[in-house]
């Protein structure tokens, strides 16, 4: 199962927005300002009518937890601003004991599954729908009683004048659970009408009958759709939106950083520049010379080169952002390979360079499989196809080896004859 780790890596779209984290100091000066406060009032709103809490005198010997609103402006491709958006959130960090921390990350859609689904849906001309879950992690179901201090400028009082305070009913942002909640509420209500979860991506929901086929990913509040009925899908939508309020974006045109374009043939074009743009600018090196290729030949990286980062943070999240760009350029696939390595445990890295060396042999050597019994069983898969004849595995001359783009740093001249 794939999630959003703790290694730094968020949520893509995050880089289209600008987020505005106020100072304490500053909260009240933030709250007055006419955009934010049309902003907070709607959040407001939305918690209120989703019970989310009920206020009681702060009980004796429990934990309260503090909370504090943040924003972001969400502007649109050409720049403009879209809209603003505040959230009111939990600190989590203080959470009261006894929280699972297995569960703060929801499952989301691998970027392999996302391309597939794209194809089927280009290959048979089907329509891709949008959807973003309005105050998704609001959805979930809280499973232990948990204390939170009134929001800055909402503060109501009991009859002696002590604020009370927020027993919360449902989940609310910066809690450990919240989104892995939002996700099983989805999960649940989505099985509950006859999709099915696919093995290969939990965040993948089929449903097919003898006349009707629909796909759905899921990458936490973002939701794509397509199918082989558009009467279908809009009927989807309409039951999903009773069940959970949906903002519907219409046809797919921007998702996760990723920019579709359908031409009128029918085909789709992808594109991150605006992602890329903004992964330069957070990186400080918007006006960077370019280069020929991702990576020079030589020397080789060695972990034990230069200073260790005294906080390797920023470095994890834009190494992460950098694995999600590989979706639209799989050129840089082995430099992004490389930098992550430096991310985790060599024995970990040893295991997984094993892994694919021995991917091949395993594929067309069914001998080997008594020996093999860790390894995933999408190579045994792949010996099926070999089997089956659906997939040739051979020897390819160097020279002809154009998945060396992908497994070693090359010379301008063959990296630019492979891509």
């Amino acid at each position: 199962m794939v999630t959003r780790s703790k290694v730094g890596i968020f949520k893509p779209k995050a880089l289209t927005a600008e987020a505005v984290d106020f100072e304490p100091s500053f909260i009240d000066e933030a709250l007055a300002h006419p955009d934010w406060k049309v902003a907070t009032q709607a959040e407001f709103d939305a918690l209120l009518a989703n019970s989310t809490w009920e206020l009681v005198p702060t009980p004796p010997g429990r934990k309260v937890i503090g909370c504090k609103w943040l924003f972001k402006i969400k502007r649109n491709l050409d720049g403009s601003v879209s809209r603003r958006k505040a959230w009111l959130v939990a600190k989590g960090c203080s959470q009261v004991a006894g929280c699972d921390f297995t569960e703060t990350f929801s499952p989301v859609v691998k970027p392999a599954t996302i391309c597939v689904i794209l194809s089927i849906a280009v290959s048979r001309q089907w329509p891709l729908r949008q959807v973003d879950a309005n105050n998704a992690f609001l959805n979930g179901e809280l499973d232990n009683e948990v204390f939170i201090h009134q929001s800055p400028r909402f503060v109501q009082f009991d009859s002696v004048g002590q604020p009370l305070v927020c027993r919360l009913k449902k989940d609310l942002y910066g809690l450990h659970q919240a989104s892995r909640a939002w996700f099983d509420k989805l999960k649940q209500f989505l099985v509950s009408i006859g999709f099915i979860t696919s093995k290969s991506d939990a965040s993948l929901f089929i449903r097919i009958t003898t006349e009707v086929v629909l796909y759905i990913l899921v990458y936490v509040d973002d939701i794509i759709i397509t199918g082989n009925d558009s009467a279908i899908i809009a009927r989807f939508v309409d039951q999903l939106n009773a069940e959970f309020s949906l903002k519907d974006m219409g046809e797919l045109h921007y998702f996760l950083g990723l920019e579709v374009t359908r031409s009128s043939a029918g085909c789709l074009h992808l594109c991150q520049k605006k992602y890329v743009r903004d992964l330069l600018a957070r990186s400080s090196l918007s006006n960077a010379k370019p280069v020929h290729t991702p990576m020079i030949s030589l020397p080789r990286l060695s972990k034990s080169d230069g200073d260790l980062l005294s906080n390797p943070t920023e470095y994890r999240s834009l190494a992460g952002a950098l694995q999600y760009v590989v979706l639209t350029r799989p050129d840089i696939a082995y430099a992004v390979n490389r930098i992550c390595q430096f991310m985790h445990s060599p024995t970990t890295l040893h295991m997984v360079a094993l892994k694919r060396i021995f991917a091949i042999a395993i594929a067309a050597n069914p001998v080997l499989h008594s020996k093999f019994k860790h390894v995933e069983l999408d190579l045994f898969f792949v010996h099926e196809k070999v089997a089956a004849g659906t997939i040739v595995v051979g020897e390819v001359p160097t020279c002809d080896e154009v998945a060396d783009i992908l497994t070693k740093p090359l010379s301008h001249t063959v990296f630019t004859r492979f891509r």
